[in-house]
Parts: C-alpha cells; structure tokens; sequence
C-alpha cells in the first residue's frame, strides 16, 4: 500500500511538473525577450502550439489513469485562468470608460503582437495576435496556480497575482518603452488584484482536492 501511495504521488508530481513547464511558456517567452535573451516571437513560434497541445495530451493521459486530483486541477486552472482574465479586462475598461485615468490600459496587446508578428500595432492581425498572447497568459497562470495550491484559500492567488504583478511591472519598461507612474501602477495592481481574487474564489469552490 506505501509503494502504490509513492508510485501515485510520483505520478503527481510528474504530471504537475511538465503541466507547470507547458503552462509557462508564454510567460517565459516574454521574461526572456525583456531580458534581453530571445525575441519574443522565438518561444511563441518554436513551443507556443506544442505546449498547448501538450496540455490537452496531459488531460487526456490523466483522464485515462484517473489521476483525478492532477486532472481537476489541469481544468479548473484553465477555465478559472481565463475567467480571471476577462475580470482583470473588465475592471479596467470600467476604469478607463469612467475616465478616471489618462491613458489606455490595452495599449500593451497590440504591442505583444508586434512582437510576436513583427507587423504594426495598427495591423489587425497582430491586434488579434496580441490579444490571444494576453488570454494565453492569463490561462497558463490559471494553470500555474491551481497546479500547486489546488483549492488553498482564495487569499493564495491573490498573493500570485501580486508577485505577477512585480514580474510585469519589471518587464514593462524594457519591452515596451512605457514609463512606470502612479497611476500606471495603480491600475495595474487593480487589475491583478481582480484576477488574483476571482481565480482564487473559482479554484477554492471548484477543485476538490
């Protein structure tokens, strides 16, 4: 009985470890560009669709060796990600439609596409381009979180949303020639706030373990 608790726990941690890698290839391929490694287009283009099907294949495989605990996890993360998502959008767009700020908190999706493309702004394919990048990254740290803390207290993610939040206020500058203000700052923490609240709320009512 030990030995198969081991095996199952191996399993586990097998499954999490190479769905957090998959997961986190749209965020890395950012971190790198800003760091000045790779341009961005290079992980998008070499690993972009093989992580995402390489997710799928995870979920099937779980599926298929009821590793169930790996499995809710993989799903509520996804969808979860993308909720939380579209809660940190709407919360900005309230801000930005009551003019309470100056400028326009999306001018970044078009610049993920740019750099993805390297078509202009302007372009409808890389505003379209951008603006999967951005899903795509709310849904991998969806993953992300649920892989690891499963259904801790909802206070769980949105500590992840605050540590996501320095991650891109680091790389803002440097990829994107924004200047850092207060009230950029602000609406960015506001907005991972939302995220990081509406994904921990959705990953402790839906995943059971």
């Amino acid at each position: 009985m030990i030995h198969t608790a081991l095996n199952l726990g191996r399993r586990h941690w097998l499954l999490t470890g190479v769905a957090f890698a998959a997961a986190a290839v749209s965020i890395s391929a950012l971190l790198l560009h800003a760091a000045g490694w790779l341009p961005m287009y290079f992980l998008v283009d070499v690993l972009g669709a093989p992580s995402l099907v390489l997710l799928l294949i995870l979920g099937i495989i779980a599926a298929r060796i009821d590793a169930r605990v790996f499995l809710d996890r993989l799903i509520v993360g996804a969808w979860g990600g993308i909720a939380a998502t579209l809660a940190y959008d709407a919360i900005r767009l309230l801000i930005r439609a009551g003019n309470l700020i100056s400028f326009n908190p999306f001018q970044t999706h078009p610049a993920f596409g740019r750099l993805i493309t390297g078509l202009p702004e302007t372009d409808l394919t890389a505003i379209v381009v951008g603006w999967a990048y951005h899903f795509w990254n709310g849904f991998g740290f969806g993953i992300m979180y649920s892989l690891i803390a499963g259904n801790a207290r909802w206070v769980y993610a949105l500590v992840w949303a605050m540590f996501l939040e320095i991650g891109w206020l680091t790389a803002l500058p440097s990829t994107f020639q924004l200047r850092l203000n207060p009230e950029v700052v602000a609406v960015s923490f506001i907005g991972h706030g939302a995220y990081g609240v509406v994904l921990g709320l959705l990953a402790q009512r839906f995943i059971r373990a």
